[in-house]
Formats: structure tokens, sequence, C-alpha cells
């Protein structure tokens, strides 16, 4: 199992006795690395990943719209990359009745290159999912060197530890404030991105084909 939260659903729904699962940690490929950070006329909030109901991204728009009323961030953007998932209309539909559409960024699919060009650039990394068994894209933002703010639920707070900021998915209001601790405070921000590379180094693919050959 991939974390120890798909552990124990495995244990709660199919009743398969503890010692007959091995949890192994998935990597991160060493080819996320922060790039020369270019110059925005905008600084901007980032989500990436599918886009589909369980990722919470209407949250993060509405959030987004509470942010926006603070003058301090008047010129920011919000950017949302990755493909279409399953109801992915119902996140255009948020984002058209937000009264910031125009400071909303769609990307579509994105590249290898330009993942790791947005993960260095944002200015901070949002992913408050209902559900996730592991969670790649906030160890990627954080080999970017992109502070990370995520949902406190399943397998994210094991896989981030204490190198994130945690906000409750159903409540808005803790991830505006989750979001304005980072961006409002410059050693907090600085602290998190070096707790992000230290924790970052835990996964990677070597180790899970070592500890994989193992069980075999």
């Amino acid at each position: 199992a991939v974390s120890e939260f798909t552990k124990s659903d495995l244990i709660n729904f199919f009743r398969i006795p503890e010692e007959k699962i091995s949890v192994i940690y998935s990597g991160i490929s060493d080819t996320f690395k922060k790039i020369k950070r270019e110059k925005s006329p905008n600084p901007f909030i980032l989500y990436l990943g599918t886009l589909e109901p369980r990722k919470n991204i209407p949250a993060i728009i509405r959030a987004f719209n509470i942010l926006k009323k603070n003058p301090t961030l008047k010129e920011w953007k919000l950017v949302i990359a990755g493909k279409p998932g399953w109801l992915w209309g119902e996140i255009l539909k948020e984002a058209a009745e937000s009264p910031e559409v125009e400071n909303i960024i769609f990307k579509g699919p994105v590249s290898e290159e330009e993942r790791f060009r947005l993960y260095s650039m944002a200015e901070v990394f949002v992913y408050p999912s209902f559900f996730e068994g592991f969670g790649f894209p906030p160890l990627e933002a954080q080999a970017c060197g992109c502070p990370v703010v995520v949902s406190d639920r399943t397998s994210l707070p094991e896989v981030v530890g204490e190198s994130a900021i945690f906000a409750d998915p159903w409540r808005i209001g803790t991830l505006v404030e989750a979001i304005e601790k980072i961006v409002s405070d410059d050693k907090l921000r600085a602290d998190l991105i070096e707790r992000g590379y230290d924790n970052v180094k835990r996964f990677n693919w070597r180790k899970t084909a070592e500890e994989t050959l193992k069980v075999f």
C-alpha cells in the first residue's frame, strides 16, 4: 500500500489482515527541481492536478474570492492547471460565477517543463483535496521550492508531515487563513520551503523499488 491511510482502508473495507499489508511509499522523480524564477507581473496561487470533485477546487476559488478583498493582494491571480476530469464543468461554473473571474486562469493539461515552471514561480501551492491515497502534487511543489497548503484529511498529513500548512477542506475560512499566513509572512514562507525540501528526501523511487523487492 502507498500509505498508512491506504492500508487502513484495505483493512476496513476488505478485512485484509494487517500483517499481510506492507506500506511502501511512492517516490518523487529527481527531475522535480526549482528552476530559475522568472519575473512575473502578477503573483499567483497555484493548483495543479486533475480537475474533478474530490480535489475540492471550488473551495480554492471561493477562498480566492475572499483573499482578493485584501488590498495587498489586488494584483494576485489564481492559476488552475491540469487535465479535465469527471464533472469538471462544475469547476468552470464556479469560476464563471466568481467576481474574480478575470483573475482566474485555467491552463489545461501542462507539459513536464511547464509543471516545473508553474511550481517554481507560484507563491503558494494549494491542494485541499477531500481524498488522497498518496498525493504527488504537494511533494512535486515542495521539490520545486514552493510552500504548500493541503487538506488535513486522508493521506496528506502523513505525506507532508510538518512541512506544510493544513486546512479543513470543508471550511473555506481555514483555507483562507492558511494561504494568508504564507503570503503575509516571509519568514514562515522561507521556513516552509526549507522544510519542504527536507520532506521530499523521504520519497525516492530507488527506495520504493528496494522495499518492494524485499516484500517479493
